[in-house]
């Protein structure tokens, strides 16, 4: 069986930081929405976990433990007890570093596709509630389309899609790691 699956960007409306918990995570308020702009993945049954990954975005990705579709498919494994394999395949188009999630959005698309592939039968809620052990935004990438979220990204509230827009993103600057900008934003003066 092979499975093929968009992994869409997306975007944030609005980000707010309004807490810093206890184990030192931002608590955040924010908008975010899926766009169409998307990195594609193909899973196809395999005795082993491998991944290859081709696309515009590839040059600085490892096939390794530290990539989050590696991780995602490692959670998922530990948490059903599935010991079955897959070749994945990921076309990175998305930039790394520019906010809009693809690496978040690959390890959602990875644990939706091999949910299915290894057939481990966990709700979508399930998955919700596992991916925050990857990232904090890798819980609305499951569900994607408009939504609030809250705490560190985990707590979600769908809202209403509303009619669709053109959109035009810029990255002017090189790209940023989100542990260096909320680092900044902990350093910055009168704080």
């Amino acid at each position: 069986m092979r499975i093929r699956a968009d992994a869409l960007a997306k975007i944030n409306w609005t980000l707010s930081i309004v807490g810093v918990t206890d184990n030192r995570y931002h608590e955040l308020d924010m908008l975010m929405q899926s766009v169409e702009f998307a990195d594609q993945l193909w899973f196809d049954e395999s005795d082993s976990l491998s991944l290859q990954i081709t696309g515009s975005y590839s040059s600085n990705l490892e096939a390794s433990d530290k990539n989050l579709v590696i991780k995602a498919a490692k959670v998922l494994s530990a948490q059903t007890s599935c010991n079955k394999g897959a070749a994945i395949r990921l076309h990175k188009q998305i930039p790394m570093e520019a906010g809009m999630g693809g690496g978040s959005s690959d390890a959602a698309a990875t644990l939706v596709s091999l949910n299915r592939l290894w057939q481990t039968g966990l709700s979508m809620e399930e998955l919700e509630r596992i991916s925050v052990k990857i990232g904090a935004d890798v819980p609305f990438c499951i569900r994607g389309g408009l939504q609030r979220a809250r705490g560190i990204g985990e707590k979600l509230t769908v809202l209403r899609n509303p009619p669709p827009v053109d959109l035009l993103v810029i990255q002017p600057c090189r790209g940023l790691s989100t542990k260096e900008v909320f680092a900044a934003f902990d350093h910055r003066p009168g704080r």
